[in-house]
């Protein structure tokens, strides 16, 4: 199911939470009446303790401030202007012509964090302008990529040489669609090519997606079985299965 955060949706998975959840909207017509409601009541608990003398005034003071308010609210808030509130955090967002302006939108899952520092880095930066610069962000995660294939040992030098490098080395079938993948929209990003970022944000998006899975089956997996492996089997038993094959 879809729960990006979209203008007037009655729920999405929130951006400040990050949790699917119902969402309260105001715009500058409802925020108008509801900003002033809270200065009448306040006024009202103001006027329960005071003389009656100063009632006058007061009332006189609301009449004049209702009628400016609007004016100088509009004036404030542009037409365009809504507040999205979520239900499970109960923090607020802040939209502007049908877009959040605060806080920039995330959309993607945190990097692997067995990826090189640098590398995550630049994850991050591409998630970071991912809503503003599709093209940007892919452009970001093929230079990701690059560094990617340093880390697992490649020279660096061609992309499209480091993936035929590691399928002659047993690269799984569907690790190589994915470094491709990611090699081929990013180097549109970078060149002028036929992808269209501005109408198909998907794609940079499943870029992420992509770094990550690849990240996982390269690194994170054969580190998890190597830990296992030192972890559980025995030291003998290691030497008698170094002799079997060979390697002692």
């Amino acid at each position: 199911m879809d729960n990006t955060p979209e203008l007037d949706r009655k729920s999405f998975k929130c951006p400040r939470c990050n949790t699917v959840a119902r969402q309260r909207w105001n715009n500058q017509s409802t925020l108008g009446s509801l900003f002033f409601q809270i200065l009448q009541h306040n006024f009202l608990d103001y006027r329960s303790g005071i003389q009656d003398y100063q009632q006058t005034a007061i009332s006189r003071f609301l009449e004049s401030f209702s009628q400016r308010f609007p004016r100088v609210f509009e004036g404030t808030f542009p037409e365009e202007f809504s507040i999205s509130t979520c239900d499970s955090c109960q923090k607020s967002s802040f939209w502007v012509g049908g877009e959040i302006v605060f806080p920039k939108r995330i959309l993607v899952d945190e990097p692997n964090q067995d990826l090189d520092e640098d590398i995550i880095s630049l994850y991050t930066e591409a998630a970071n302008i991912l809503s503003d610069s599709p093209k940007g962000a892919a452009a970001l995660l093929r230079l990701a990529l690059h560094k990617l294939l340093i880390q697992v040992g490649e020279n660096g030098k061609d992309i499209n040489q480091d993936i035929k490098n590691l399928v002659s080395n047993g690269l799984s079938p569907k690790i190589q669609k994915a470094l491709d993948l990611v090699r081929v929209v990013g180097n549109n990003a970078v060149h002028p090519g036929q992808i269209d970022f501005k109408d198909n944000r998907n794609i940079a998006l499943n870029m992420f997606k992509l770094l990550n899975l690849v990240s996982y089956e390269m690194i994170t997996k054969p580190k998890e079985i190597e830990e296992l492996y030192e972890d559980v089997i025995p030291d003998d038993t290691k030497e008698h299965i170094k002799k079997r094959d060979g390697l002692a």
